[in-house]
């Protein structure tokens, strides 16, 4: 209203002094005219909220042709009725209260956050009706349903329209360029939900042209990849453009400097989040003076910020974490006086905390995660009094927490978590700090929390974390004065308490506990099903007994694992919200009711290493998001029910140390998304299944040991290109090992994969932030001993075909497994001899050949094995001279050589020379014995011919003179046939 005042008295030139009599009468006449304009503009306003009595019959038919072609299943649009009423009074829409022309169709969803699904318009939303609507000048279509179908060309023909928002919407394909025909438009919102990334293309910018008024543009999570190169150009065609949000448009390209004038220089707002630029900052960036927020995060902008960023004087808003910059930086950030958020977080900026920051007086969020930081924390940050967020959370922060930071009245979070804070923490630091909601000191495992347990803190806490510090034995009793908590987080504390009544008196609106890694005793409370809130409960590695109680109806995580419970499970276990229940390693008994497949969402079971025994339910259904399985080492009996092959998203099955039995069922191949199968240590029977290779292409892990499979070894299963464990060790199994085992692609790969992509090493560093008790074990046989593998479990490479009745040589193709660790054939009927390539498996560690027919001589190759720390060749049928070299001098042990009468060697104390050694020595010389006559013989006879030669010539003068005059003869003939033959060669 006020720019159209503005607008009004522009159409006249500017009044002359007042000294001349008509003058005023045309100032009169202006201020009449623009007073009109204005009671106009306010009648239009109120029309806003004021009904029309003239409700244009046009538009209201247009307006019930819109609900018609449409979607409504919540009933937003039931006040839209054919009969008697005024459609100005129609929810969403806003009348002219003079014309009774629909000037705003708000038909978007108000609280997107609360049942979407049910409330949200689907179907044609931009129906051809709306063009009845031809004063229409504001449109909100957004957090609707287009189904996916695109935007229509009739949008160019709403010319009157000003405000256009068609945000989160699930619209698809190009963006219409008659976009452009809307010349009145002030603001544009076709950004998409921010959930996921949209599939909507804009193959051309340049209808942003004709919106030469536009101050507002969001175009967020669209694809412009194709327009990246010359998205500057485009934008600067908008002079009054006040706010551009681009975030991730996959733009991979930003101009780093310009060859035209900067015409947007009325920016205040520039936000291109999420485009993976890959470069240096913009030099152009430094002439948007007019900039209050500038938000680059998720950018990969390398190098220093540079010096030109104090150009940015009105900058309030700085945010540009995830990138690769690198400090240190410029003193004129400093000198940002406005600047009251700064997020350089997940950057390389090392060194100590910059002192520069003490100049931002008006800083109140101050986010420095991840960002290597070394040294103290200075005692002038507390002179920052105007902040109310100060996050330094993954640093490498030292020293004491300096008694400053009670100085920040205003803190409402503190976050000095991941470092290496050291000394105490005590009510002195904290007792000024009456506004703080959010203590977040974990992962300082040199800090102590030692505050004293009387003390009734000001302030009331939100979210408490000081996991992995030194806090207890006892358990502290200062939070009772906290009424308001919706989060502990007090893991791996050194508490060695009972957990008091009060305790569980004051949760009533608790949401999140962890207290697991602690040595907390006792019994859980029968009270623990009214905490209603409560939807995370971790009380993992603790000294707990007793049966669990009843459980909160909202509890989505569960872990109790690691404790001494007892009894049945709980019939509350398994709600509509359970997602991961973890009751490992504990003294459950009974049998698994079959409300366990009630829940939808369950994700992660893991109940093993308790008693649990009976049968595993068959009550699996379709749609089911189970991934995790884990009822490992308990007294399960029977054979796994078909109804398994109906969770389609299952990832591991872990169901070893059992008593199951029977076929591997053939509903199993459904599950095309496993990655790790344990069923080693079981009674299952039958063949390996050949649909493994065709069902299970992303499996990793295939542990099927000690159980009673048959037959061959299906070659398909060389084909798993993925697969890293392969255990059928103490089975049945017979044939010969298929030459396709040399196709592993993970055991071939020594080298470490490509480095992460910038993408890849974001996600690790989230995953890591996250509290996930998750861990996957596999226990595998290697260096003769029985490990159980866990964190590294995505290093181990290995193969166990022991003890079973396989045959024939042991193939050469195995030799192409360079990034092999384990490979153990013993127990086996192997013959012929050991391949050459084995030598070539530059990464094996254990290499277990024992108990086997293997015969000829130990190949030298195996001297090249550098990792070998583990070797076994006994009992075979082994001969010659051991070799040694490199790592094999460092296996000493004669034992790994037992059972071998025909090797020899120093290390087993057996000369390869000394003819009685052994029978293999004895056939040796015996098969050379008629060779060395030959020789002697051959060296004798010639000997005794030479000498006879020489002696008739030396008593014979007759035949002394014959000899030389023909060897006088034979020397002068040669001589003068190649005298002849060079002179005709130097003549030529």
């Amino acid at each position: 209203m006020a720019e159209a005042w503005r607008s009004t008295l522009r159409r006249f030139p500017e009044p002359r002094p007042l000294h001349h009599p008509h003058r005023c009468f045309y100032l009169l006449l202006v201020w009449l005219i623009s007073l009109a304009f204005f009671l106009t503009e306010v009648a239009g306003v109120e029309g806003r909220f004021m009904s029309s009595k003239g409700c244009l019959q046009r538009e209201r038919d247009a307006l019930l042709l819109f609900k018609a072609a449409i979607k409504d299943p919540s009933g937003r649009l039931s006040s839209w009725r054919a009969q008697g009423d005024d459609c100005c009074a129609w929810t969403g829409v806003v009348c002219q209260n003079r014309t009774g022309s629909v000037l705003v169709a708000e038909l978007n969803l108000q609280n997107p956050n609360t049942n979407y699904e049910e409330k949200t318009l689907r179907g044609e939303l931009l129906h051809p009706s709306l063009l009845s609507l031809t004063h229409l000048q504001s449109l909100n279509l957004s957090y609707n349903d287009f189904e996916g179908t695109q935007i229509p060309p009739l949008i160019g023909s709403l010319h009157k329209l000003r405000y256009l928002d068609l945000s989160s919407s699930n619209f698809d394909g190009t963006i219409p360029p008659h976009l452009g025909n809307l010349t009145n438009l002030r603001y544009l919102d076709l950004s998409s939900n921010d959930n996921s990334y949209s599939a909507t293309t804009v193959h051309s910018l340049d209808w942003l042209s004709g919106l030469s008024s536009l101050f507002y543009l969001d175009m967020s999570i669209l694809n412009l990849s194709d327009v990246s190169h010359n998205w500057v150009s485009t934008v600067n065609m908008l002079p009054s453009l006040r706010q551009l949000n681009l975030q991730y448009c996959s733009m991979n390209i930003t101009p780093l400097s310009l060859n035209f004038h900067l015409n947007f220089t009325s920016l205040t707002t520039l936000d291109l989040s999420g485009n993976i630029f890959t470069s240096s900052f913009p030099n152009w960036l430094w002439n948007l003076t007019s900039l209050s927020s500038l938000q680059l995060s998720e950018c990969e902008i390398r190098g220093m910020l540079p010096v030109e960023i104090g150009n940015l004087i009105s900058l309030t808003h700085l945010d540009l974490p995830w990138n690769l910059i690198s400090g240190p930086l410029p003193d004129t950030l400093w000198k940002l006086k406005h600047l009251t958020h700064l997020e350089l977080s997940f950057n390389l900026l090392g060194n100590s905390l910059p002192m520069g920051i003490m100049n931002l007086s008006s800083l109140s969020t101050l986010y420095l995660r991840n960002c290597s930081l070394i040294g103290p924390i200075p005692s002038e940050l507390g002179n920052l009094t105007a902040l109310n967020t100060l996050t330094l959370e993954s640093n490498l922060l030292s020293g004491l927490i300096p008694h400053a930071i009670g100085k920040l009245v205003n803190l409402e979070l503190l976050q000095l978590s991941v470092n290496s804070f050291e000394g105490d923490i005590t009510e002195f630091h904290l007792s000024n700090l009456t506004k703080l909601k959010d203590l977040i000191l974990s992962d300082n495992p040199f800090l102590t929390i030692a505050i004293n347990h009387n003390w009734s803190p000001l302030f009331q806490l939100e979210l408490i974390s000081l996991g992995s510090s030194k806090l207890g034995p006892r358990f502290p009793t200062w939070l009772r004065s906290q009424k308001s908590i919706m989060v502990i987080d007090l893991y791996n504390t050194s508490i060695e308490d009972n957990l008091p009544e009060w305790f569980w008196n004051s949760l009533s609106i608790i949401q999140i506990l962890d207290l697991s890694h602690n040595q907390i005793s006792g019994i859980l409370p029968v009270s623990l099903e009214s905490l209603t809130k409560l939807n995370y409960l971790n009380l993992g590695s603790n000294l707990l007994q007793g049966p669990i109680p009843h459980l909160p109806s909202n509890l989505t995580f569960l872990d109790l694992s690691d404790n001494a419970f007892l009894g049945p499970l709980p019939p509350t276990l398994f709600t509509p919200q359970s997602n991961y229940l973890i009751l490992s390693h504990n003294h459950i008994n009974g049998s698994i009711p079959s409300n366990i497949c009630n829940s939808r969402t369950l994700g992660h079971i893991d109940f093993s290493n308790n008693q649990i025994f009976g049968e595993i339910p068959q009550c699996w259904k379709e749609g089911s998001g189970l991934g995790y399985i884990n009822l490992g080492n308990n007294m399960l009996f029977g054979e796994i029910p078909s109804s398994v092959g109906n969770l389609m998203e299952l990832e591991f099955l872990h169901l070893n140390n059992n008593t199951l039995k029977g076929n591997l069922p053939l509903s199993l191949q459904n599950c095309t998304w496993l990655l790790v199968v344990d069923l080693g240590d079981n009674k299952f029977s039958g063949n390996i299944p050949s649909w493994i290779e065709q069902s299970w292409r992303q499996l990793r892990i295939l542990r099927l040991s000690s159980n009673m499979f048959i037959g061959n070894i299906d070659p398909q299963l060389g084909y798993l290109r993925d697969l890293q464990i392969v255990d059928f060790a103490n089975n049945k199994l017979s044939g010969s090992i298929p030459h396709s085992f040399g196709n592993f692609s993970t055991m071939i790969s020594t080298s470490d994969e490509q480095l992460p992509s910038f993408e890849v090493i974001k996600m690790v560093i989230l995953e890591e932030i996250k509290s996930d008790s998750r861990s996957e074990s596999i226990t595998l046989v290697t260096k003769g001993y029985q490990l159980t593998f866990s964190s590294i479990l995505y290093l181990v490479k290995s193969i166990d075909l022991s003890n079973n009745e396989l045959i024939d040589e042991i193939p050469e193709e195995l030799g192409y497994l360079t990034g092999l660790y384990t490979l153990n054939l013993s127990r086996n009927n192997f013959k012929g001899k050991i391949p050459d390539s084995i030598g070539r498996m530059s990464s094996l560690e254990t290499l277990d050949l024992s108990f086997n027919n293997l015969s000829n001589i130990i190949p030298q190759s195996l001297s090249q094995l550098n990792a070998l720390s583990h070797l076994n060749l006994s009992h075979n049928n082994l001969s010659g001279n051991i070799p040694s070299g490199n790592q094999l001098q460092t296996l000493d042990d004669a034992t790994i050589y037992i059972g071998n009468p025909y090797l020899c060697g120093d290390i087993i104390n057996k000369s390869c020379f000394h003819r009685n050694n052994t029978n293999a020595t004895r056939k040796q010389h015996t098969m050379s014995s008629p060779m060395l006559s030959i020789y002697m013989s051959s060296a004798l006879g010639y000997f005794v011919g030479l000498w006879s030669v020489f002696v008739l010539l030396l008593f014979k003068k007759k035949w002394r003179y014959s000899y030389f005059k023909k060897v006088d003869e034979f020397y002068d003939k040669v001589y003068v046939t190649v005298k002849i033959r060079l002179n005709r060669i130097m003549n030529d």
